[in-house]
């Protein structure tokens, strides 16, 4: 019988612990009105861990809030690992606790909401500011409160860019394009360019490349990089039956030809880079790429040949230069309706005019010469 009343005690105690702790999150309320974050934290952390107080949305909301202000404290005055974090974990649990439309559920939602826009704003202004480090630290507590906005990972990789941090870059490239499918060039050339030049890691800039083909179809530049790729490695044989199967399902695909032309002609198969051009063309016969790319072609014959020539002697060039400089003007002549093409389709293409000119010149066509440079000066 003596035990009865120590028993008694205990079970009256067990219930003043929860109201106590619950007192402890109106402290830290209060501590927190009054800027004394440290108190308030000393309230707050054991209140989430107590049975009962641990399983109301209070609680979380109040502890979301004082960490809150330690991680925006200017002050610094109380040193905690990952404030943002545990602030936004705060939330995040008084929403899992509370009823969707509740007070605290739609309190607890605003303030994510503000952190995002607080860490975005705050990284925008160190951004401009220079100041790249600071600012993807921002840019990451932004990621942290929304973690499917796409906003953070653009901004926090371009930082990371300036800073020099290209592994930083590439994550958040990454997982903009891989688990956000942000649409984007811009990305995935800064991606190939990352892993292709700074991280010396071909095979990830190579699956890039190749997923940017999927994501941008009619772009002919990632297949003409891969297919350059695939060159500089001496992987020709892969290079070209990417392109033959790539042919084979759309043959239709002027730029597929095109892209084909263009590996024979670093593999010097002349003729064949011939062939594939003019199919590109035959396909579509507005195909600049393809116009200009086979008139350079024709042209580079045909300065190769006059460079040959220059290299003789008199006694030589008497012999063979009429003959060598009339096989060069064949090459000028072939080159001539592609690079007219070219000039219809790109007027004002510099390039083009200048070549245009140099072979009006060669073919003694004086005043379409003089006309074209008329117009280069005009430029």
């Amino acid at each position: 019988m003596k035990q009865l009343p120590l028993l008694l005690a205990a079970l009256i105690a067990l219930p003043m612990l929860t109201f106590g702790q619950a007192k402890n999150v109106r402290k830290a309320q209060a501590s927190l009105e009054k800027g004394e974050l440290a108190e308030a934290k000393q309230f707050i952390d054991p209140a989430i861990n107590d049975e009962k107080s641990g399983e109301d949305g209070k609680t979380w909301y109040t502890y979301g809030d004082v960490y809150l202000a330690i991680a925006t404290d200017s002050t610094n005055s109380v040193q905690v690992e990952d404030p943002y974090q545990k602030a936004l974990e705060g939330y995040r649990k008084t929403k899992e606790l509370e009823k969707e439309n509740s007070l605290y559920a739609v309190q607890a939602d605003q303030q994510i909401q503000q952190v995002w826009a607080n860490a975005i704003n705050g990284g925008a202004t160190l951004y401009s500011n220079q100041s790249y480090e600071e600012a993807i630290e921002l840019f990451d507590v932004a990621k942290m409160a929304v973690p499917e906005d796409t906003t953070a990972y653009i901004y926090g990789g371009i930082s990371a860019q300036q800073a020099g941090k290209m592994d930083i870059a590439a994550e958040n490239y990454a997982y903009l394009v891989d688990s956000l499918d942000y649409v984007s060039k811009d990305f995935y050339n800064s991606l190939i360019y990352i892993y292709l030049v700074e991280e010396k890691n071909e095979e990830k800039a190579l699956a890039y490349l190749r997923k940017a083909q999927g994501v941008f179809p009619d772009d002919p530049e990632f297949l003409k990089r891969e297919v350059t790729m695939l060159i500089n490695n001496e992987a020709y044989d892969e290079a070209e039956q990417k392109l033959q199967t790539a042919i084979s399902a759309e043959p239709d695909n002027p730029m597929l030809y095109y892209n084909q032309g263009y590996l024979y002609e670093q593999m010097e198969k002349g003729e064949q880079a011939i062939e594939s051009y003019k199919k590109a063309i035959e396909v579509d016969p507005q195909y600049f790429d393809a116009n200009f790319n086979l008139a350079a072609f024709y042209y580079n014959q045909a300065a190769d040949i006059l460079a040959e020539a220059n290299d003789m002697d008199l006694k030589e060039y008497q012999e063979k230069g009429e003959a060598i400089e009339q096989e060069a003007k064949e090459y000028f002549e072939r080159a001539l309706p592609y690079l007219e093409t070219s000039m219809d389709i790109e007027p004002d293409n510099q390039k083009v005019l200048q070549t245009l000119a140099t072979v009006y010149q060669r073919l003694e066509m004086n005043d379409k010469a003089e006309e074209i440079t008329a117009k280069l000066d005009s430029m």
